[in-house]
């Protein structure tokens, strides 16, 4: 889980933090506050980088970029899932159109109720961060959530209690069977077994070339793709 604080006032930004802080307190869920008072280049890249999901806290007035300015950004992304917290000390700016633009969670004023406002949003973008589909696991008694949309496959490693899921910047290792995850996986269509070690993401491939049996994600590409899974992989894919 990933809190993102767009604030260029620092006095806020610890505000912010102190609610995050007392509304998770001693938890098992994993999860980063991520700060930043600026919108450039290096900032955007560290953006499309951060994996797992996120809520987005941010400020209306960050001089540069407005809050409602990379919310647009957030959602050209394709991203409509994370929830996105609107903070400002105009509130009339509440009412000039936005929230359908941005299906924004919530638009809270900075001088009136703050702490209790922000955390009863954060309350419901919790609970809708839960119900996104996740494929869950637990390393040194930590509790981890990878999102099904993150992943663009999981191969199984040369230990078959093993297998390694692969995402757009990262590869975890989770202790279970390709069989195990297959089950687990089973209840969302997206996913799709190629090979005897292998399951993809079919929303994340980029192309697959059927006759070489390669199939390319946005910066990876794998061979593992299978004579007896090739035609169930067409289908899926609604490949004529």
């Amino acid at each position: 889980m990933n809190f993102v604080i767009y604030e260029d006032e620092k006095e806020y930004s610890e505000r912010y933090k102190n609610v995050i802080y007392k509304l998770l307190g001693p938890t098992t869920l994993n999860y980063k506050i991520i700060e930043i008072n600026e919108y450039d280049e290096a900032h955007k890249e560290m953006l499309n980088k951060i994996e797992g999901n996120k809520v987005y806290i941010l400020d209306i007035e960050v001089p540069g970029k407005s809050g409602l300015e990379l919310a647009r950004k957030i959602r050209k992304t394709g991203d409509w899932t994370s929830p996105i917290i609107i903070v400002t000390s105009h509130e009339e700016f509440k009412h000039v159109g936005y929230t359908g633009k941005i299906l924004m969670l919530n638009f809270i004023s900075k001088s009136m109720n703050l702490e209790n406002e922000l955390s009863e949003s954060l309350e419901v973008a919790l609970e809708i961060n839960m119900a996104n589909k996740s494929l869950c696991y637990t390393n040194k008694g930590e509790l981890y959530h990878i999102p099904y949309q993150d992943i663009l496959y999981i191969e199984k490693s040369l230990n078959d209690n093993i297998c390694n899921v692969v995402t757009k910047n990262s590869i975890y290792n989770i202790r279970k069977t390709i069989v195990d995850l297959e089950k687990k996986l089973s209840d969302d269509i997206n996913f799709v077994k190629t090979h005897r070690s292998c399951i993809v993401n079919i929303k994340n491939i980029k192309f697959v070339d059927f006759e070489k049996n390669i199939i390319s994600f946005i910066n990876k590409e794998i061979d593992l793709l299978s004579r007896n899974h090739k035609k169930n992989l067409k289908e899926r894919m609604k490949v004529i």
